[in-house]
């Protein structure tokens, strides 16, 4: 049985991997009990926990070849491992200043923490515990690899908003919030949602419509720096090189 799976996780990482490196068609899957189905309607790995979450992105990510993929592709890509491998095993986990658990919905989670430790999942070769431990806008510099930062002062959620919207392409980003907050931003489908452990009752890790975060209308500095879209940044995360964490 456990060969039967580890063959069958095999043929989804190089089919999944294959996908975006050669075609914008649908995904195969084989399926041993009815022949192939498409991985376009497969709502995830058949083992849902986050062990194995981890262990198929780590899998992906060691068969990507950069001289194959587009950067919109591998863009893709990984905001699909983040969002969609990642990030949901953490829902509902509560949030505490002082929380830096690494298991999703045990114990509880900070908000530099959240970010820090599903970066790390996700593949990224950086220190979770320094990293969560600076300010949101060397934790942006730290991801930006020397890119200027979005940085938005506005006293308008409206127009800050209107900002993001304008600016931002298609992707996952990392958004610090003046000196207290961070978090992500994901446009999708020209929506914009946060993705953050929000302190606001303690409610812990949620993903949130930007119309209808509290936390994002109560800033009026933010700090916004690319992630999917980040070349440099994404070649780190496929090579597993040292990301350095900026602390002054």
């Amino acid at each position: 049985m456990k060969e039967s799976i580890y063959i069958l996780l095999s043929c989804m990482v190089c089919l999944t991997v294959d996908r975006f490196q050669n075609s914008n068609g649908d995904l195969l899957l084989l399926n041993p009990n009815n022949g192939f189905v498409s991985m376009d309607h497969h709502s995830g790995p058949i083992d849902t926990s986050y062990t194995f979450s981890k262990k198929y992105i780590a899998n992906i990510k060691s068969r990507i070849r950069l001289d194959r993929i587009t950067e919109d592709s591998l863009s893709h890509l990984f905001t699909n491992l983040l969002i969609d491998h990642i990030i949901p095993h953490w829902l509902g986990t509560p949030w505490s200043f002082q929380g830096h658990t690494s298991i999703p919905r045990s114990g509880e989670i900070a908000c530099g923490y959240f970010v820090s430790t599903t970066l790390k999942d996700v593949g990224f070769n950086l220190n979770r515990y320094t990293f969560a431990q600076q300010l949101p806008i060397n934790e942006g510099k730290t991801l930006s690899l020397g890119s200027p930062l979005l940085e938005i002062n506005s006293n308008s959620t409206t127009e800050r908003i209107a900002i993001l919207r304008d600016k931002l392409k298609e992707g996952i980003y990392f958004i610090g919030f003046d000196q207290s907050h961070v978090g992500y931003i994901q446009k999708k489908n020209c929506e914009l949602f946060v993705i953050h452990s929000n302190y606001i009752g303690a409610e812990g890790v949620v993903i949130e419509r930007i119309e209808d975060s509290q936390v994002f209308s109560y800033y009026t500095q933010i700090y916004i720096a690319d992630i999917s879209r980040n070349t440099a940044l994404m070649r780190k995360w496929v090579k597993s090189e040292v990301v350095a964490v900026v602390t002054n």
